[in-house]
């Protein structure tokens, strides 16, 4: 079945899929302390301690006919000819061989000079869920570089993140909008919030919501949460809490109570079974028959931005998941809840972003 918005209907499609059985790399264990200022994540997926995604390793094992034209888009030939020669030729050996950062001769060399020339691998390198990235792809922080302007350019980078940031923010409009034609009042829940750009923006658009619905947004991050507090005070926004505790500690704030929900980016880079164990655990805060919204990357990136995902984990050891659309109905009802069905960040579509009832 197809898993898309039908067009100008604002429905959503429910979707199945078929897991697929893959074998991992064995990554060798070469030169590791000669990366320029790696992380213990980094090292830690340099030796395959840190497992690749086996739909992503399916890709990765694509014969170099099938792997080439990623090369050859806009974004590739953007990045390749601002960036040194010698980096760019070590970066496509290992992309088209298929081969993990340390399989690959001279890969520091590619890390030394990412980490040196990109504000957005160091910070996704030491922590994976920083929203400064998410500033830079949804449009609201300037890059600069030939690196980081190369995600923001790329499909998987600004491109699909943007439309997802849009995606969102218009279905849960329509979703809050519901509950208040039905209640005077809507409490809204953003787990791993950042700043909390979806909930501000939705209220500068919808002044409604500045007297009828509170947005808690739950994040960890001080900077984040810093950026955010400035935020609503420049927008004169008293609706909205910065919750600094974690997702999974909150049952005595939200005892069944919460209406709406934002899960967006949190999936991820989580493993099925850890995306069912999150479900599971954020459920008893929603009271019956409540929404939650969760976003999930899906297989799609890797088969139309291969490259784009290479670099990513291959320069910072991010382990993000690219499981086959449908999957995350599968995994909301495993938690739990009940499927309503899901829409995409059009036209990319590398987002299955799904709807769960309470």
């Amino acid at each position: 079945m197809q898993g898309h918005i039908a067009e100008n209907t604002g429905k959503y499609k429910k979707g199945g899929a078929e897991m697929a059985t893959m074998t991992f790399h064995q990554a060798k264990v070469v030169g590791i302390d000669t990366v320029f200022g790696a992380s213990p994540q980094l090292i830690n997926a340099m030796t395959d301690k840190a497992k690749i995604c086996p739909h992503l390793q399916r890709h990765y094992d694509l014969p170099v006919e099938e792997k080439s034209h990623f090369l050859k888009t806009p974004e590739a030939l953007y990045l390749f000819g601002n960036i040194p020669e010698n980096v760019a030729k070590i970066l496509i050996r290992g992309f088209l061989r298929g081969t993990h950062g340390v399989e690959t001769i001279g890969w520091e060399k590619v890390v030394e000079y990412f980490r040196a020339n990109s504000r957005i691998i160091p910070a996704l390198t030491e922590n994976p869920g920083t929203y400064s990235m998410l500033e830079k792809m949804y449009h609201f922080e300037e890059v600069w570089g030939p690196i980081d302007i190369y995600f923001k350019m790329s499909k998987a980078g600004g491109q699909a993140l943007r439309n997802r940031y849009d995606a969102v923010n218009n279905y849960a409009i329509a979703h809050i909008n519901e509950v208040l034609a039905k209640q005077n009042h809507c409490l809204v829940i953003d787990v791993g919030s950042g700043p909390g750009r979806n909930g501000i923006d939705m209220c500068l658009h919808n002044p409604i919501y500045r007297k009828r619905v509170k947005f808690d947004c739950i994040d960890i991050d001080p900077l984040a949460v810093k950026l955010g507090e400035k935020l609503v005070l420049k927008h004169k926004l008293a609706n909205f809490s910065f919750i600094r505790t974690s997702m999974t500690k909150l049952n005595g704030r939200y005892p069944d109570n919460v209406d709406y929900g934002l899960l967006i980016g949190i999936l991820c880079g989580l493993t099925r079974p850890e995306r069912i164990g999150l479900l599971r655990k954020l459920k008893p805060y929603f009271r019956k028959g409540a929404r939650l919204m969760a976003a999930s990357l899906s297989e799609e990136m890797a088969q139309e931005d291969l490259l784009c995902a290479y670099i990513l984990r291959e320069t910072t050891g991010w382990g993000l998941q690219y499981p086959p659309l449908g999957e995350l109905r599968e995994v909301f009802e495993e938690a739990g809840w009940k499927y309503e069905g899901y829409f995409q960040d059009e036209p990319t579509r590398f987002y299955e972003i799904g709807i769960g009832i309470a």
